[in-house]
């Protein structure tokens, strides 16, 4: 099954390969403006645009602090960035500071000047990405807001074309007005000699949604014939697409086109401040409301992180999970929207009840946060069995432990001693190859051995006559779709010959057959800083890790719907959504 529904590697072959490294490159998204020659109904941040331009020493300081932290491309936004009197200057300012390639989001029309363009070019303009929303003026002008725009972009993308010495694509907002000419639309500029454009899903900001609320959004599966048929263009050898912001489970049959988890970081980073206030001040998101949620593509991250601020502010967690090599990870956040900013700064801050009386938030350090959660089990993740007996000393009263390791030497040795770990009794540890597992399994204890069902163990526990009482096994998840793709086991096939009635964490009832074990409740320090504090980025990234699963239209007809996450993003444009088959009441037995 997974063979015929192999949407992503098989399919795209180097396009995916090439969309995941373009994906997490290090970008720098640097704004110019508060001010735009368009007046676009789905603009995201309308109520920002004060006519302004930005200081020029601000600016600088942001390219060049993006590329002293590793940035590899400058993009240059707005608002409208060609407007800027400085334009050009910030893409020399670019090639000198060392990016490898500079890139414009724009509206286009300013290239339709042939001399501006050529000067731009000559300064080291590396891509232009026009953004144009209709097949003709009459659709484009009256989504944009001025008359007369699309004949002009339209001259600046063919200058940018005929330059030769630019990559060009295309951005294209899909909503109601135009979601019935997008397979026009990539027809008519593919012809032109366009062989990339960004499809981005209308999302409820700016005035997308107190202007173009009832215009703008429309009904996916209603859309789905157009949808569908302007996906077939990314069948093309010489086309690339890109799906932005767009629900996954409506991309069913092109999975590969599934928007790589990773750019939810670029969404964050968009609103850093905002989520700042949150995290740090309780000042609630101005967004949050379910009917604009619902259109929302951050909308599963934000309920999850509900979730976890609810249960970190009462300490309510199982299982507290600790990576000690978490830190060397972390990549330096660099950029941000200063949109974000001038929003935080109009809501104001609001104190959290424990603020301290200097109006800074109250914390402590990791150790005491731990401790006041009183979890059931601490689960240690670490190089080697030192590290981990280190860690475990900074967290006294703990009585049962979890071990993931990386090397397990001597961790026999240890369980020969009285009371290795202190009053803590090993409940768990993790195997990630055959090796692991079986060293594991043999040592004397009660604690359950976790093996990581990968290509690389899945021979060795389909050839296990007698599994022990003491095995388990885990679906594990990847941050990459490549990994995904060149680990994971084909999960319908293997449980079809995997028959024992062993503890599974992470597969759908579905593909098991049976349910899986329930999730248990962690809290993952891993999003948090050292003093205690559940910080956007590092929450991110977890999130992508732990909590971004995701199920095809079809499972909203199983009787587990209610209570399966479905499989891992990654699994799913790996492989596709058809390994999960719906079971139904009226389903044989």
């Amino acid at each position: 099954m997974m063979d015929e529904n192999r949407a992503g590697i098989a399919v795209a072959g180097h396009k995916v390969r090439d969309h995941e490294q373009a994906a997490h490159e290090k970008r720098n998204w640097v704004r110019l403006t508060f001010d735009c020659n368009d007046r676009c109904i789905f603009c995201l941040d309308a109520h920002t645009h004060t006519g302004e331009m930005r200081a020029i020493d601000d600016v600088r300081e942001q390219i060049l602090d993006g590329r002293r932290k590793g940035a590899e491309r400058l993009i240059l936004s707005g608002g409208e960035p060609t407007i800027h009197p400085n334009y050009v200057d910030f893409i020399r300012l670019g090639r000198m500071a060392g990016y490898a390639w500079i890139q414009t989001v724009t509206n286009g029309r300013l290239f339709s000047y042939a001399d501006f363009l050529t000067r731009c070019v000559d300064q080291g303009l590396s891509e232009i990405t026009f953004s144009i929303h209709g097949p003709n003026a009459k659709v484009h002008d009256a989504l944009v807001g001025t008359k007369g725009a699309y004949e002009q972009e339209i001259r600046g993308l063919e200058n940018a074309l005929a330059d030769g010495r630019v990559v060009v694509n295309i951005d294209i907002v899909i909503n109601r007005a135009n979601v019935k000419h997008l397979p026009e639309m990539l027809q008519k500029y593919s012809a032109m000699g366009v062989k990339e454009f960004d499809l981005l899903q209308v999302v409820p900001f700016g005035r997308a949604f107190t202007e173009g609320r009832d215009t703008l959004f429309y009904d996916l599966r209603e859309a789905r014939p157009y949808l569908l048929e302007a996906l077939e263009f990314s069948r093309r050898p010489d086309v690339h697409i890109w799906m932005n912001r767009f629900p996954p489970e409506h991309l069913e049959g092109f999975e590969h086109l599934i928007q790589d988890p990773y750019k939810l970081n670029d969404e964050v980073r968009g609103r850093k401040e905002e989520f700042a206030l949150l995290l740090d001040w309780g000042t609630e998101l101005d967004c949050r409301d379910p009917n604009r949620c619902r259109y929302c593509y951050l909308q599963r991250l934000c309920d999850t992180l509900e979730n976890v601020r609810d249960r970190h502010a009462k300490r309510s967690f199982e299982v507290v999970r600790i990576d000690t090599k978490w830190e060397a990870k972390q990549a330096p956040v660099f950029g941000g929207d200063p949109a974000s900013a001038r929003r935080a700064e109009s809501d104001g801050r609001r104190r959290l009840p424990l603020a301290t009386p200097d109006g800074k938030p109250q914390v402590a350090a990791l150790p005491v946060v731990v401790a006041a959660a009183k979890p059931r089990a601490l689960w240690l993740v670490a190089p080697d069995l030192e590290r981990a007996m280190s860690e475990l000393g900074r967290y006294p009263g703990v009585t049962s432990i979890e071990l993931e390791l990386s090397d397990y030497t001597g961790l026999g040795a240890a369980l020969e001693q009285d009371a290795p770990f202190g009053d803590a009794r090993l409940e768990r540890v993790v195997a990630r190859t055959p090796e692991e597992a079986t060293y594991l399994l043999a040592l004397a204890g009660t604690f359950e051995v976790v093996v990581i069902l990968s290509k690389a163990t899945e021979q060795w526990l389909l050839g296990v006559e007698r599994p022990s009482p003491r095995l388990a096994l885990r679906m594990p998840t990847w941050e990459r779709l490549s990994d995904s793709g060149s680990q994971d086991v084909d999960l319908a096939d293997f449980f079809t010959r995997f028959r024992d009635p062993v503890p599974v964490e992470g597969v759908p009832p579905c593909v098991l057959g049976r349910p899986a074990r329930p999730e248990r409740v962690v809290l993952d320090t891993a999003m948090m800083t050292p003093d205690g504090r559940l910080e956007i980025f590092r929450y991110a990234s977890r999130y992508i890790l732990d909590h971004y699963f995701t199920k095809s239209l079809r499972c909203t007809q199983c009787i587990h719907d209610a209570t399966c996450r479905g499989l891992h993003v990654n699994y799913v444009r790996a492989h596709g959504y058809g390994a999960l088959q719906p079971i139904t009441l009226d389903a044989p037995n």
